[in-house]
């Protein structure tokens, strides 16, 4: 019986520590990081009064009989169930989202315990501590390296209070985005670049001779030159772009394509008159015999019946029934005077261009003779350069591929190869009139120095030359004109030898030289003269030069805006009046050889320079000219962490053999920094190249770095990588048919700043914002795991100890391994269930309830032994 009452006062000693347990665990419901406990029941040891046995012989075998002594509380365990995270306003409050305990040091790292609890802060030493100033444990920044080596043992996690980066010069600048390739770019564009009259070289000093210091060559990308444009920017100049990738002023593509182009003439082709019939004060003024007329005009041939001609109207009326097929029209003055002009106005076809007369065979008509009269010439474009052949022969196109190219033939055209005169003669050897100029200037600039102009001569004309000077006796200025009307021989030899073979002969007599001229040569040399003031010498040099088609003023250049610019000044000596006009260029097909459609953008701006010209006139602009362009902007920094606006600004210049396209790149930094160190141009800009595939991706790219010298104290020669992308991932620049424009634009410098916010990520690296807007990681908390959470020990505050039951730790990364992944800003909240806890009291209730009913049952039961002797 005794027995029955200790197991109920067992039983409620068991019922009473599992409700200290439950209500343990009721205390805690709002407990950070909390996890419950539960008591197990284990029941005591059992008076066996009777064996068990085994079956023997016929009797069977029998149970044990046992009799239980009450029950006990074995242990506890601690159920680590994930608990409900809850948002806090807090960076530094972190919660663990599956297995593990952060790692917290009660004497500065030398003992660890462990935590569910991520409610840390930081101390005034900039300590990361919990509540209990415990000491977050976990790896800091390397200040050296940069980076958080998570292999390496654990320490206190300390954040200073103040805590400054340095500054960061930049190494990298990286840049993602699309130059547009397409034929419709709208305003993303710029003019081409300007162009100066001369070829070869920029005449700084204005003196009209190319030195060594001045030699440039505008289709080479890789000769630059700047002028400073009203913003203080450097701006690329004398840069010949390829005309086949050009724009006109309202983005439309010109889409030339090789062989096409446009007909530019300078002046009218009016041949001189030809006297037909009879003269004024006869009796039939422009009356002929009765002829038959046979004549090629511009490969058309024209002829009448036999005897149809009785005058010059009759001539000039069947050669005007052909203006349709040749362009050329006959004009009638002084009554016999018959003069063929072809206005280069009209179609688009070389026969219908300049005159070409050829009397045939058959013609009776007196007066006419061959004569060929140029003033227009044809400029065809051609994607790939090559040599300009030029020639006084329109049938031979001028072959461009750039936009110097074109203003270089153009140019050259309206000095030396137009027949302004009519007279059928140009100039027939380019190079003379370029010797003859070098060798006079040589002459000058040395103070009458004849060895210098000699010198300054090549080849036949320089022989030419000095055996003129050789042969002439007098002065030295004689001697010098002797030699340039040697050069000139080369040019025009008929009259410009015999005028000068008569000046020279007669002492440097003006009047002799005038006296071996006839006709409008005649005029030509005495009106000079005339109009010139100084020696003999200089007066017979612009008697000379008048002789020659050469109008030597025309300038032709691009100026800023993207226009070709067309000034005819007047000097005196070589004036000659322009009429400009421009029509596009056709071709029909013939053998191998595809027909040739007009090119009509072209034609439209080029066109904006007709007109007349009088010498002295007002200069003529054509339409603009533009190119597809981008540029961006981004602020650097140099190692005292100032920052530095760079400029980069592209345009495209060509294409590829391959159907990619090529694109100019200038970089331009304030000054007074610096990023060319080469010794020529300014020193705050350089010029680079894009080439791309014809898919779009970008092939290759230079420089592929700079050196940049910011000239205030901070490291010179700081070098910067460009990182535009290259290769078919089109991860960088591109050139697609779209908009240009840039998607990003980083680099990787930053100025010093200090640190201002903290934020922790779900890896616990705990990562610090500074004033200069950088962040990166400072720390990283450690997480530590065990084999059994369970036979942790708690030491109170919400921590626990390790034991000999649940293993060493294991530390390691929030999220690697099975460690649970850290979320900031939240804290675990306890895993106590109160309507399971609130059900579990009831339950120990009615144990412990039921076990007081057995101790009064067993001394109720007692009571009636006891009264049984009674």
């Amino acid at each position: 019986m005794m027995r029955s009452l200790w197991s109920g006062v067992t039983g409620m000693q068991a019922h009473q520590i599992a409700m200290d347990v439950e209500g343990n665990n009721i205390a805690n419901v709002n407990t950070v990081g909390y996890k419950y406990n539960r008591a197990n029941f284990s029941d005591m040891i059992s008076q066996t009064p009777r064996i068990a046995t085994a079956p023997q012989g016929e009797m069977g075998g029998q149970n044990a009989m046992q009799i239980g002594l009450g029950t006990t509380v074995q242990s506890t365990t601690r159920i680590f169930s994930q608990g409900t995270l809850q948002s806090t306003d807090k960076n530094t409050d972190v919660a663990l989202q599956g297995d593990g305990f952060f790692i917290i040091s009660p004497d500065g790292g030398k003992t660890d315990l462990y935590t569910r609890n991520g409610d840390f802060v930081r101390d005034k030493a900039g300590n990361f501590v919990n509540n209990s100033g415990y000491i977050a444990q976990g790896w800091t920044r390397n200040e050296e390296t940069g980076s958080i080596d998570t292999t390496g043992p654990i320490s206190n996690i300390v954040i200073r209070e103040g805590l400054t980066t340095p500054a960061r010069a930049t190494t990298v600048v990286t840049v993602k985005g699309n130059l547009d390739s397409g034929n419709d770019i709208g305003t993303r564009s710029i003019p081409i670049y300007s162009l100066d009259s001369v070829t070869g070289y920029r005449d700084y000093d204005n003196d009209g001779i190319g030195d060594l210091s001045e030699v440039h060559v505008e289709n080479d990308v890789n000769s630059n030159s700047f002028y400073t444009n009203s913003n203080n920017e450097q701006v690329l100049t004398e840069r010949g772009v390829d005309l086949g990738v050009l724009f006109d002023e309202l983005g439309n593509g010109i889409a030339l394509r090789n062989n096409q182009g446009i007909w530019v003439s300078y002046a009218d082709a009016k041949a001189t008159p030809f006297t037909v019939g009879d003269g004024p004060g006869t009796a039939n003024v422009g009356g002929i015999a009765a002829s038959t007329l046979d004549i090629t005009l511009n490969g058309t041939r024209i002829t009448s019946a036999t005897g149809a001609m009785t005058s010059i109207s009759d001539v000039a009326a069947k050669i005007n029934e052909q203006y349709n097929l040749t362009g050329v029209r006959a004009e009638i003055s002084g009554g016999n005077q018959l003069t063929l002009i072809n206005r280069n106005n009209s179609n688009t076809t070389a026969s219908t261009k300049n005159i070409h007369l050829t009397v045939n065979g058959g013609n009776t008509v007196a007066g006419l003779g061959d004569i060929e009269v140029i003033t227009a010439y044809q400029y065809i474009y051609n994607s790939s350069q090559i040599t300009a052949n030029h020639q006084a022969d329109d049938s031979i196109p001028r072959r461009v591929t750039t936009t110097e190219d074109l203003r270089a033939a153009m140019q050259r055209d309206a000095r030396e190869f137009v027949d302004y005169n009519g007279d059928g003669r140009v100039i027939a050897d380019a190079t003379a009139v370029e010797q003859y100029t070098l060798a006079n200037e040589a002459y000058e600039n040395g103070n009458g120095d004849l060895a210098a102009a000699s010198a300054i001569l090549v080849g036949n004309y320089k022989t030419a030359y000095d055996t003129a000077v050789a042969n002439t006796t007098g002065t030295d200025a004689q001697k010098h004109a002797a030699g340039l009307a040697a050069l000139d021989a080369f040019n025009n030899p008929q009259e410009v030898a015999t005028a000068n073979n008569a000046y020279v002969a007669g002492g440097g007599s003006l009047a002799d030289a005038s006296a071996a001229l006839t006709g409008r040569y005649k005029v030509l040399y005495d009106n000079a003269v005339a109009a010139t003031s100084g020696t003999n010498d200089a007066k017979h040099a612009a008697g000379l030069a008048a002789l020659k088609d050469l109008n030597n003023g025309v300038k032709i250049t691009v100026n800023a805006e993207g226009q070709f610019q067309l000034e005819n000044p007047s000097d005196g000596q070589h004036d000659k009046a322009l009429y400009l006009t421009v029509t596009a260029l056709t071709k029909e097909a013939s053998a191998n050889v595809a027909a040739v459609n007009a090119n009509t953008r072209l034609t439209t701006i080029m066109s904006a320079l007709e007109g007349a010209m009088s010498p002295g006139q007002a200069v003529r602009t054509s339409g603009k000219l533009t190119m597809s362009a981008h540029g961006s902007t981004i602020e650097i920094h140099d190692s005292l962490g100032s920052k530095h606006t760079v400029s980069v600004k592209w345009a495209k210049t060509g294409t590829t053999n391959d159907g990619g396209t090529e694109w100019n790149m200038v970089i331009q930094v304030p000054e007074p920094a610096e990023i060319n160190f080469s010794g020529t141009g300014p020193a705050n800009v350089i010029t680079g190249s894009l080439r791309f595939n014809p898919d779009g991706s970008l092939a290759s790219f230079n420089p592929a770095s700079f050196t940049f010298t910011a000239n205030n104290g901070s490291q010179a020669g700081q070098s910067v990588r460009l990182n535009f992308g290259l290769g078919t991932d089109f991860n960088g620049l591109t050139s697609f048919d779209k908009d240009s424009g840039t998607e990003s634009i980083s680099q990787d410098g930053y100025e010093g700043g200090t640190l201002k916010d903290i934020k922790i990520d779900e890896s616990g690296t705990i990562i610090g914002a500074f004033t200069n807007g950088q962040s990166f990681g400072l720390a990283q908390l450690a997480v530590a795991t065990f084999t059994n959470n369970e036979g942790l020990q708690a030491e109170g505050g919400n921590v626990f100890s390790r034991t000999a039951n649940s293993g060493e730790a294991v530390v390691g990364v929030a999220g690697s391994g099975n460690r649970g992944s850290i979320a900031a800003a939240k804290l675990e909240q306890s895993n106590v269930d109160l309507s399971r806890a609130l059900t579990q009291l009831i339950v120990i209730q009615r144990g412990f309830q039921a076990n007081s009913k057995t101790i009064t049952t067993s001394d109720e039961m007692l009571n009636t032994l006891l009264q049984l002797k009674n």
